[in-house]
């Protein structure tokens, strides 16, 4: 029997009635969770709270049948280059001599935690308006104006609001797939994921219905748009030609349907295998998605995951959701980090 939770059955206000608390940004949920726990603890999870034990558990019973695994992570050096002049990774392999017969050899990697398969922390990004991450942190609890917007000396015994160690133990539920580039190659729509596109909110609705898919509150979404497809099969020329800055790829369109579609599902996580989960470069709105899922909502989102055997599985089991697990590095006051998901069937 799992143990209930006040985020187990609850009705979530509309779009049209945010901000939750006058004075917050327009769409902000800030404090919803607080509300709904009773509790004085400024919230750090957002919607990862939706992630309870009798989801986790009913997630188990219903969607765990084969024992099959999915791996959803990248491989760590792709994209190479990485895109938006991140760190790409470096690994080092070097001999630690004990004596004339043994050898320990050991390594160390340096990359930027964004530079592949990837999930963004709150405090990646800010709403575009006030510059305030998740739940009304000010940038100034995280960058230190006095040196040039330096991050602020990490007290690993001192752990600060919205760090990417809060998300250990906690992304782990029902996944979903919408498989968006098998569906419109399907329907006749054929693009490079490379290049700028959008994917709108009935595309999505669109291929859910093609392909079965029932959401459910707390789910977590994932959407395959072609790019780990494209760059696993493109020539060196194609990849050098396709990864110029600035960085383009499909993507979710940024328009209020959209954002309105992503708050009416209700989602714990969304993730793409495109370097952002909306279409870059954004050519229509002052904001991004980022502004709503990441500061406005508390919705982690992940980034370049490789949902290319996640496709196959699906499509020969014929059932697009799954259970998922995902532990991210458990870095103190860290601010993304790769993945380590998988999905089982």
């Amino acid at each position: 029997m799992a143990t209930t939770s006040p985020f187990d059955d609850f009705t979530f206000p509309s779009f049209s009635d945010l901000p939750f608390h006058k004075g917050d940004p327009q769409g902000a949920i800030w404090g919803f969770y607080e509300h709904l726990s009773k509790s004085d603890i400024i919230d750090e999870l957002g919607a990862l709270n939706l992630l309870t034990p009798s989801r986790i558990l009913r997630a188990s019973q219903n969607e765990i049948k084969t024992g099959r695994v999915c791996s959803l992570n990248w491989e760590q050096h792709k994209p190479f280059p990485s895109g938006y002049k991140r760190q790409s990774l470096d690994h080092r392999v070097f001999l630690k001599r004990i004596d004339q017969k043994t050898y320990v050899v050991d390594d160390e990697v340096s990359m930027n935690t964004q530079c592949g398969s990837q999930w963004d922390g709150f405090k990646h990004w800010s709403y575009y308006e006030t510059g305030q991450f998740y739940n009304g942190l000010s940038v100034k609890d995280v960058l230190d104006e006095t040196k040039d917007y330096i991050g602020k000396a990490n007290a690993f015994d001192k752990p600060m609001r919205n760090g990417i160690h809060n998300f250990q133990g906690k992304i782990v539920g029902r996944g979903v797939l919408l498989d968006y580039f098998s569906y419109a190659q399907q329907q006749g729509k054929t693009y490079v994921p490379c290049t700028h596109g959008y994917i709108t909110a009935e595309d999505l609705e669109g291929c859910a219905k093609a392909q079965g898919v029932k959401f459910e509150q707390g789910d977590i979404l994932f959407v395959r748009m072609g790019y780990v497809h494209w760059f696993e099969n493109a020539t060196d020329e194609e990849r050098k030609e396709g990864m110029k800055p600035p960085t383009k790829c499909i993507g979710v369109r940024q328009g209020m349907e959209e954002v309105e579609w992503l708050w009416d599902h209700h989602f714990a996580a969304v993730a793409s295998d495109t370097p952002a989960f909306e279409a870059r470069p954004n050519n229509t709105t002052k904001w991004n998605l980022h502004d709503y899922l990441l500061p406005l909502w508390g919705t982690p989102m992940g980034e370049l995951f490789d949902l290319e055997k996640l496709s196959e599985t699906c499509k020969e089991l014929g059932r697009y959701s799954f259970f998922v697990t995902s532990s991210p590095l458990n870095i103190v006051n860290g601010i993304a980090s790769p993945p380590n998901a998988m999905a089982i069937f």
